[in-house]
């Protein structure tokens, strides 16, 4: 039997590389072939792929609307897709989403699955965008086959933008391999060795990018104010980006950078969470957050925004703390609060144990291939 192939176009590392790296290492059909077509973003991570996938190619791609990059990034992804003739593309997030299903705009024969991966019209951009990029994702969703959104928070974004008809859309929520998670609390003394926390030292840790989405500028911030009260508090960022020198500027400003760890980018971050005793992710948007079922794996205490997806996985006071976007002085209290109560700290990991269990990667797997054979 002739394998089937999948052809998968990605611009944006980060969250979806993670994604793809578990979705192929754990994709086990034989009657299909995974490609992948990235940005050049991917370029330090080609290796980690390879395994997995028959083809690597690399096509540049910019995160921005930039007419004549875009154009070359369509031409160029349009003729590697008229070469392999591909059954299906699954294209993942936004900006792939539209140079991929315009790339493929004149062929009636590929399906095309599309994963935005969080709705950009849900990030912190004006009204008047919002309206801009929910009409392109309108008139795109008209030449895909099935869209798939991470969370019910982004699938009621999308009806309530009326993206596409019911029929045309699923929910398939994001999951991780927690193999790779397993007695892993021996890092945790490496890890701290390696940046010199001592043992009494309480490590507030965040895994992700220091971008806008992410809000480290929040972070940082409410870690000063924790740090006046409680001086024997670290920050450890697990991850890089482009705000990473105002957030060391700003701990400059205050005294507080001997207090500050920046990790930079690793592709081994179950090797890092273990160091943490409070684990935050304090995004301005996000369309899952899976990273805070890292956390859970980890047995982390778990601090979140009250924004998008994040709200389907934390209930307030139940099995993490929630506190509004933006505002530094809600995160340090309920930093303060884990601090304070141990024992409600506890009672939140003991509730994440069960809980997530259904974030495994096996089910997002079983329900992609079933999406896939239909």
């Amino acid at each position: 039997m002739t394998k089937k192939t999948i052809v998968h176009i990605a611009q944006s590392a980060g969250g979806v590389a993670e994604y793809l790296y578990m979705f192929f290492k754990n994709f086990k059909d034989e009657n299909y072939e995974n490609v992948l077509i990235v940005s050049e973003d991917y370029k330090n991570q080609l290796e980690r792929f390879k395994t997995y996938t028959s083809n690597i190619y690399i096509v540049p791609m910019v995160r921005e609307v930039e007419a004549k990059k875009d154009i070359k990034s369509i031409i160029k992804v349009r003729k590697i897709l008229k070469q392999i003739k591909p059954d299906i593309v699954y294209l993942h997030s936004s900006k792939a989403g539209a140079i991929g299903r315009i790339a493929l705009a004149f062929n009636f024969k590929t399906k095309i699955l599309y994963n935005a991966h969080g709705w950009y019209f849900n990030a912190q951009i004006s009204d008047k965008k919002k309206k801009l990029f929910a009409l392109i994702e309108r008139i795109l969703a008209i030449k895909t086959d099935k869209i798939i959104n991470i969370s019910k928070s982004e699938y009621d974004s999308a009806l309530k933008y009326k993206i596409a008809p019911e029929k045309k859309m699923c929910i398939i929520e994001n999951g991780i391999d927690f193999t790779k998670f397993q007695n892993n609390d021996k890092y945790r003394e490496e890890t701290r060795k390696k940046y010199d926390i001592t043992e009494n030292e309480i490590v507030i840790g965040v895994v992700g990018r220091l971008t806008e989405q992410k809000d480290p500028i929040t972070m940082i911030k409410a870690f000063e104010l924790v740090n006046k009260e409680n001086k024997n508090t670290r920050l450890m960022y697990v991850g890089s980006g482009e705000l990473e020198e105002e957030v060391k500027q700003f701990a400059k400003e205050h005294d507080i950078l001997d207090k500050v760890i920046i990790t930079g980018w690793v592709d081994n971050v179950e090797k890092y969470i273990p160091a943490f005793d409070i684990a935050v992710l304090p995004s301005k948007w996000e369309g899952f957050g899976l990273v805070l079922i890292e956390y859970m794996a980890c047995n982390k205490p778990i601090i979140a925004t009250n924004v998008g997806g994040i709200k389907d996985i934390i209930k307030n006071e139940e099995n993490g703390l929630l506190f509004k976007k933006e505002s530094e002085q809600q995160l340090c209290n309920v930093i303060e609060k884990y601090i304070k109560n141990e024992k409600f700290a506890s009672k939140c990991i003991e509730k994440n144990k069960k809980y997530m269990k259904k974030y495994n990667i096996a089910v997002l797997i079983n329900k992609t291939v079933n999406l896939i054979k239909n």
